[in-house]
């Protein structure tokens, strides 16, 4: 043979090699560019058992930590909904010790759902956002996204969550889905969403879920499909991967990491562009804290002339007196100090007052209500007016006595009564009479927490005529408490 026919021979057939093992290996065009894949929830689902049998009606549950992917009580969170032998409890603590196996219920547990090694689980659902640019134009193609699954069987798409893969959802209940972008380039998209069990892709002996994008359209180069210029690829109602175990044992408070493959396909499912994303799935962290009890109650004095309660105040009050000063028959003098309640109580707060007795001449005793005594002011003797009830309080000559009103300056306190309630001028009420037995009543509250809550007591006194001359003292006592 010639040689110079041999040498082409040589040379077509190393062009034939070459093209062919061109052929053999560069199967894609290239990687989409701006890729990612962003799940909505990245904890992982809670997969264990029962250790041992469990108490009827016990709200603590103990569980296996050594032969099931979660072996850990922590990997729950206070309000999980746990699935206990296919029955629904809600998490209401976990308790961290050395063994981490044990947990409380809001419920206690029902008989027929104590037996050992029953399942125990708490799915985390989660949505997975995929952004792309394209790369290549092809007609009445396809974006095809595959999800990790555990196996190409039934175990994928139970309703229970898989360690080492998603769950695509129960058959019974709502399944994973795609939801496909509006893009007018692309024409119309037809969303198909497959389980694993369903249609078997298994790439280097991986499952695969199939969420299926084909559209009618040319498509184009460029496309950005970031969810603001285009619409993403969303799909939804994934169930997260149980932590792993075996020679890829799960490590607390570090990622389980899974590929994500994202392809586009011509119109013969040709794949032609392709990018592994990963994605990892992790433990929640429980953030705690713990606040204080607080309950904060001041009494502060008001100046004279202060409006109060429809009045001008007569005298200047301090925290600690209220100094009526000169007292005149028939005619009354007015004063008030002001209360303030701050609390963080979630059940609210109460202030009750109550006297020590009625006011004597130079502090003495007065017996009963000291209406009998010369040297008593008793308290207010307006008719229907007790330390139990209001009345309106009018007439300084013919009703004298002792007594108060109230009425709210900031807040949202809830007054037992006000001033002008009933269309009343002054409603008034006596103090309950500590000597005399009567028991504090309260003046007003809040059944919730509160934050400078601030109520005005007016004080109004007028003397009888026959009282004696001297010096009359009495003391208030005034008590908030608080519902935590």
């Amino acid at each position: 043979m010639n040689l110079n026919i041999k040498k082409c021979l040589f040379l077509l057939s190393s062009v034939f090699i070459v093209f062919f093992v061109a052929k053999k290996f560069v199967v894609f065009s290239g990687e989409f560019t701006s890729t990612s894949a962003t799940l909505s929830n990245a904890r992982l689902s809670f997969k264990g058992a029962l250790e041992g049998a469990q108490i009827t009606g016990s709200s603590l549950v103990t569980i296996d930590v050594t032969n099931y992917p979660s072996e850990s009580v922590l990997q729950l969170q206070n309000r999980d909904t746990v699935l206990i032998n296919d029955s629904e409890y809600t998490v209401a603590t976990t308790i961290d010790d050395a063994s981490d196996n044990t947990f409380n219920l809001t419920a206690g547990l029902d008989a027929s759902d104590i037996t050992d090694d029953f399942g125990v689980y708490a799915s985390q659902s989660a949505t997975l956002t995929v952004r792309l640019t394209t790369i290549s134009a092809l007609n009445a193609g396809s974006f095809r996204i595959l999800v990790p699954a555990v196996s190409a069987t039934s175990t994928s798409h139970d309703g229970y969550p898989d360690e080492g893969g998603f769950e695509f959802g129960n058959t019974d209940g709502t399944p994973a889905s795609i939801a496909c972008p509006v893009t007018a380039s692309y024409g119309t998209f037809t969303a198909t969403s497959n389980n694993a069990e369903a249609v078997p892709v298994t790439l280097d002996g991986i499952n695969y879920h199939s969420f299926i994008c084909a559209y009618d359209g040319l498509g184009a180069v460029g496309t950005p499909f970031d969810g603001t210029t285009e619409e993403a690829f969303i799909i939804s109602d994934l169930i997260n991967p149980a932590p792993k175990s075996g020679s890829t044992d799960h490590v607390l408070g570090q990622a389980d990491t899974y590929a994500v493959i994202i392809q586009q396909r011509d119109s013969a499912d040709s794949v032609i562009d392709q990018t592994v994303t990963k994605i990892g799935v992790i433990d929640a962290v429980k953030v705690s804290a713990t606040i204080a009890p607080q309950l904060t109650f001041t009494i502060a004095g008001l100046n004279s002339g202060s409006s109060a309660c429809g009045i001008s105040t007569d005298v200047t009050t301090t925290a600690l007196t209220v100094p009526f000063g000169d007292l005149t028959v028939a005619s009354f003098t007015d004063a008030a100090q002001r209360l303030t309640v701050t609390t963080n109580a979630i059940g609210g707060y109460s202030v009750t007052a109550a006297e020590n007795d009625q006011l004597g001449r130079d502090a003495a005793a007065c017996a009963g209500d000291g209406s009998a005594s010369i040297s008593c002011i008793s308290d207010a003797s307006v008719t229907g007016a007790s330390h139990t009830a209001s009345a309106d309080w009018t007439d300084a000559s013919g009703d004298p006595g002792f007594g108060y009103s109230l009425v709210a300056a900031a807040g949202t306190p809830t007054l037992v009564f006000t001033y002008n309630e009933s269309s009343r001028t002054f409603s008034a009420k006596q103090f309950a009479d500590l000597a005399d037995s009567e028991v504090a009543q309260t003046i007003f509250n809040k059944a919730t927490v509160a934050s400078s809550d601030i109520v005005d007591v007016c004080y109004r006194i007028t003397p009888a005529a026959t009282n004696a001359a001297g010096g009359y003292e009495n003391y208030l006592v005034y008590t908030a408490s608080a519902t935590f």
